[in-house]
């Protein structure tokens, strides 16, 4: 599906260019900066590997035009939360070896948020999978919609505009980040300007679960099934709260 393949070519070369990364060739690291790192790596390597499974879960659910345009979206955050991971590693040996303190504090605040927005990413996956196997569950089920017969998860579609903008937003500030040079990976560190691109997208993912739980909470003795959302108050207060402390942390 070609909402999916750009997606999928940046997780894939996510995935490449950590296997790449290799701890032996960063300098100027002590011993114990070196065994950390390569404990970042490994982790990267293992979050970004269950991102690109969830991704492509999403892609196989893709049956009608709600639940592709709901993947493409979700397979699209997943990719920047691919991309973050590497340049958390990158803000890590910036942050060990030489360089002054101040430019060690800064890439560290840097390192901070970055890795706080990768959590949310994941957050909102998980909280996407709930809702993409409770849609999968119901794909049969219609609802009537100013008097149309409509599949159930139409009506989630609505909410959806949102988070279309604001992550493609976020995914065209993230891409260039993660850079190949004949086969070498780099990635560059992000410009406030992203940070506030990749912020304004958790929060319309945020924005989007809410109105949608709001929706069902007050349409369930209307439309019985939504009785059964698997969006909670309590999943979109912890999005709330991590949202919250990201955009309190220092990004200089």
């Amino acid at each position: 599906m070609a909402e999916f393949e750009e997606a999928f070519e940046v997780i894939e070369e996510s995935e490449e260019a950590l296997e790449s990364e290799e701890v032996d060739a960063v300098d100027d690291m002590t011993e114990e900066e070196k065994a950390e790192f390569e404990e970042e790596v490994a982790d990267a390597k293992k979050n970004v590997a269950e991102l690109s499974k969830d991704a492509s879960e999403f892609k196989k659910f893709s049956i009608t035009e709600a639940s592709k345009k709901f993947g493409s979206f979700v397979a699209k955050n997943v990719a920047i939360g691919s991309i973050l991971y590497g340049v958390n590693l990158s803000l890590a040996k910036l942050s060990a070896g030489g360089g002054s303190e101040s430019e060690k504090k800064s890439n560290k605040n840097k390192a901070a948020v970055v890795k706080a927005i990768t959590t949310l990413i994941q957050t909102e996956t998980d909280d996407s999978k709930k809702l993409r196997e409770w849609m999968d569950a119901h794909k049969d089920e219609t609802v009537t919609l100013d008097g149309i017969e409509v599949p159930l998860d139409s009506i989630f579609h609505k909410y959806l505009g949102p988070i279309s903008d604001a992550v493609d937003q976020a995914f065209n500030a993230a891409r260039p980040l993660q850079k190949k040079v004949e086969n070498n990976y780099s990635w560059d560190v992000p410009t406030a300007d992203d940070i506030a691109k990749l912020i304004d997208a958790s929060t319309a993912f945020l924005t989007a679960f809410d109105d949608f739980r709001k929706f069902a909470e007050e349409h369930s003795s209307e439309f019985p099934t939504l009785k059964s959302l698997p969006l909670t108050q309590a999943d979109i207060d912890d999005l709330t709260n991590q949202l919250d402390a990201v955009k309190k942390m220092p990004f200089y």
